[in-house]
């Protein structure tokens, strides 16, 4: 309609500022989102073309793989007993078919636009990075932290991960197209491997791994002679194979590296103090060394009073904790005793770490020390899973294998999603707590408790069917998009969030609509 009036492709360029709009907002917050989106809507209706746009959309494999699942989610409504939740429920993911819908409508139809589009998106993942790292760092601001895993000011930490990990793909194809100002992509490469390994946040990490497989995989396909190829593969293999030893080491349990026994329940210091001892039986370890033993508190709260303002007995750290509880536990992680000696021990650094909350030296070194640190402790300590992500996850995936066990064809229905994980929670006898009890961490199992198996072949043919499509035809974005979002799918309810759904439903229409245009012959 605009155009005819106008005489210039007016819908184009409002498809194209917002998509822009939607590309830079997936990093900043909802809002962006939602106008972004109501704003390609309008643009298809204000077009008014529907004789066209019909014939867009149904000449379109991708969208009835999409719509399929689609059907198949809302007929599982007839069988939901909740009706309300299960309209609740096919209303947050309105989004994945939405976007989709209107892109095909109207569709980009030069390089350069798509250009456009993914520079916006780094843009805006630059910027709310650089933002996030700065306000932790208090470059700026006082905001004070409770945990790394906060540093994402914006969106979900988890989902904000994932959009690092693709800002890294596109800037590897930067690269590989021979783009001009390589340097530049080169430079916010190294940017976003910083921020994801300071963020700890195992989503970003998960997905980096797959990425970096995903890479190997295009240069083995692209090395032509056999030898280098063999060599190449070997090289890869080997790296492997030590990243797996590395982990098997650093996950395993740390063996006591003393032996607490009654005897040592009459020692003193050289103060002649006595020391406090907990039960032998119930003495925790950090890293090797007993905790609750060789404690002598009122030394300890003599020399800690000199050094901090925090009060010993009544204080907290940042994050909460009693700041006795977390000085014991540092001070063990080094191999101290707790006692006014090997206080003279603990630099200024080490205090400022236990105020901040930190229990382990492990953990203040951040990184990929705290991760594994953080893992090991989950993995040693499984009596409370509470609290722990990936105890609550491997509680999570119980639940759902549950439901699957006893409703494998049809499921439970799309609105008896909560209801059926609360009573298979309490089949399993789980510890957590009802705030900790959610989905199954997994979108492939939840799709296939929602709406049965069907619903779960037709979900994951949509993402497989690409995959394969992205692989056949060297697609390196898509491919590195699929790769992301399917592994997000193994550990996280992803289409379970507005800003999920989006950056899904986005970036399939993205490539979609372009995958002739990106990836011609």
């Amino acid at each position: 309609m605009l155009d005819k009036l106008t005489g210039k492709p007016v819908h184009y360029y409002i498809q194209l500022v917002a998509m822009m709009g939607i590309a830079a907002g997936l990093p900043f917050s909802k809002i962006p989102l939602s106008i972004g989106t109501m704003l390609l809507g309008l643009n298809v209706i204000l077009l008014w073309d529907w004789k066209n746009v019909w014939r867009k959309w149904s000449s379109n494999r991708w969208l009835w793989l999409l719509f399929a699942y689609f059907a198949v989610e809302v007929l599982s409504f007839t069988w939901s007993t909740d009706k309300h939740e299960a309209w609740n429920m096919i209303r947050r993911e309105l989004t994945l078919y939405a976007i989709p819908l209107t892109i095909v409508a109207i569709p980009l139809t030069t390089f350069k636009h798509y250009k456009w589009v993914v520079i916006s998106f780094l843009t805006a993942v630059f910027i709310t990075s650089f933002i996030n790292v700065g306000t932790y760092f208090h470059w700026w601001g006082s905001k004070v932290y409770d945990d790394i895993r906060s540093l994402s000011l914006f969106v979900s930490h988890l989902r904000y991960a994932m959009m690092i990990v693709l800002a890294l793909v596109f800037c590897a194809a930067w690269w590989i197209r021979k783009f001009p100002y390589r340097w530049i992509g080169v430079l916010l490469a190294a940017w976003f491997l910083y921020y994801t390994f300071l963020s700890q946040i195992g989503m970003g990490v998960f997905t980096l791994a797959g990425i970096v497989l995903m890479m190997f995989w295009f240069k083995v396909k692209s090395i032509r002679t056999v030898w280098i190829k063999r060599t190449f593969i070997a090289s890869f293999s080997a790296c492997i194979l030590f990243v797996g030893v590395f982990l098997y080491i650093n996950l395993k349990p740390v063996p006591h590296k003393m032996h607490v026994s009654t005897y040592d329940y009459l020692e003193k210091t050289v103060n002649g103090n006595p020391y406090t001892f907990d039960v032998i039986w119930e003495i925790n370890w950090e890293n090797g060394y007993p905790v609750q033993a060789f404690i002598a508190d009122g030394e300890l709260e003599k020399e800690w009073s000199k050094s901090s303002e925090v009060d010993y007995r009544k204080g907290v750290d940042l994050k909460g904790n009693p700041i006795r509880n977390i000085l014991w536990r540092y001070m063990t992680s080094k191999g101290l005793r707790k006692d006014s000696v090997d206080f003279q021990k603990m630099t200024a650094q080490d205090i400022r770490n236990v105020e901040l909350g930190f229990a382990s030296v492990e953990m203040a070194k951040g990184g990929i020390s705290a991760q594994l640190y953080r893992m090991r402790s989950q993995l040693n300590n499984v009596e409370d899973p509470n609290g722990k992500s990936l105890l609550e996850k491997i509680e999570s995936l119980k639940a759902g294998m549950t439901i699957i066990k006893s409703n494998p064809l049809t499921g439970v229905g799309v609105g008896d999603m909560e209801k059926s994980f609360a009573n298979a929670y309490k089949t399993n006898h789980s510890k957590l707590t009802l705030d900790n009890q959610h989905l199954t961490h997994n979108q492939f199992l939840t799709t296939w408790i929602a709406g049965g198996i069907i619903c779960f072949i037709a979900f994951t043919s949509l993402w497989f069917i690409q995959l394969a499509k992205a692989l056949r035809i060297n697609a390196f974005e898509w491919t590195g998009f699929l790769v992301i979002t399917m592994l997000s799918f193994l550990i996280e309810d992803t289409l379970q969030t507005q800003t999920g759904v989006a950056f899904a439903a986005f970036f399939f229409a993205f490539f979609m609509t372009g995958r002739k245009i990106l990836y011609p012959g």
